[in-house]
């Protein structure tokens, strides 16, 4: 099991009961996306089809977290990318990952070209536009984490205004159940 999935099993009990007891908009949900699951259209990457729309119908070995607390808007997700599954999403999704579409120059595209070798943890916010919608990289420019997830499982945390389960406060015992060679400890 991967510390995405570690993750949402983790805090399923929160989740269920915020959904039960005051938001039915309110999820968590666990995939295994294939690179091919993943489309870009206007600069919004998506993986829901008509046919593919719930955790069952993927079997990738891509992990991706999915986290909503609004009916349209209000969703965030994670994609964990690795080397072996990046050179399989096509250019486009690419694009989008890597913040060049929505950013023609600067520091962002350069770090999706450097960590080529590492696995990537994408932080995305859905959008939803007039014309279609989809998720694009999150504005606050800490969307490629690599070789950690303690800023990917935050970022989900602080989306869901669940912030006590963020892991540099230690306010639960998350970080222990988490696979210790994926979690920055400087």
């Amino acid at each position: 099991m991967n510390n995405l999935q570690i993750y949402v099993d983790h805090v399923q009990p929160v989740v269920k009961t915020i959904n039960k007891h005051h938001n039915q908009f309110y999820t968590l949900w666990y995939y295994n996306l294939s690179p091919e699951d993943l489309f870009a259209e206007d600069g919004l990457v998506e993986y829901m089809t008509q046919d593919k729309n719930v955790p069952a119908d993927f079997n990738g070995n891509m992990p991706m977290v999915y986290a909503q607390w609004g009916e349209e808007t209000g969703a965030s997700m994670v994609l964990e990318v690795s080397p072996e599954n990046r050179k399989l999403l096509s250019p486009e999704v690419i694009k989008v990952l890597s913040g060049k579409y929505h950013r023609e120059h600067g520091q962002v595209g350069e770090d999706w070209e450097n960590c080529a070798d590492e696995t990537v943890y994408v932080l995305m916010d859905h959008q939803y536009w007039q014309t279609c919608a989809g998720f694009e990289p999150a504005d606050d420019y800490s969307y490629i984490s690599s070789n950690t997830v303690d800023h990917a499982l935050d970022f989900l945390s602080r989306r869901l205004g669940i912030n006590y389960l963020n892991i540099d406060e230690a306010r639960t015992d998350l970080e222990w159940k988490l696979q210790p060679s994926r979690i920055d400890v400087s």
